[in-house]
This record gives C-alpha cells, structure tokens and sequence, in this order.
C-alpha cells in the first residue's frame, strides 16, 4: 500500500515520491519502463539529491514473505 493506504498497483510502471516510514506516494503510472524513466528524469532535473524513481510492483512484499499457510 502506498502512503493513502489504497493498494499499489501491479505490473505497472510508475515514479515514485518517497513518504515518512518507508511511504510512498504514486506519482504518475506508464504503459512502459521508458515512459516511466523519462518520467522521472523530468522530475528529478535540477534537485539533487534526486528524489523521484520509476518503479514496478510486482507483487505485495508481505505476500511474498509470509509463510505457507495448509
């Protein structure tokens, strides 16, 4: 979930704005990871350090780490 608590979306680019305590918050989604990094490059033009990333999430970390349930 990302900083207003809705889920992140999946296998979708986006750039990102970090939050307080490891939040995030969407900025923008692209069909594309050049879309994206474009994006972000935009973004981040000018600031350092640079605060904007393209990423994608590929499934909910939680979801990943949590055990095998029989």
């Amino acid at each position: 979930m990302h900083a207003n608590g809705n889920p992140v979306p999946l296998n979708t680019w986006m750039v990102v704005e970090p939050g307080a305590y490891g939040a995030m918050k969407i900025l923008s989604t692209h069909a594309t990871q050049t879309e994206a990094e474009a994006e972000r490059d935009k973004r981040n033009r000018g600031i350092s350090p640079k605060r904007y990333s393209a990423v994608m999430a590929l499934q909910p970390v939680a979801e990943r780490m949590a055990p095998l349930r029989n």
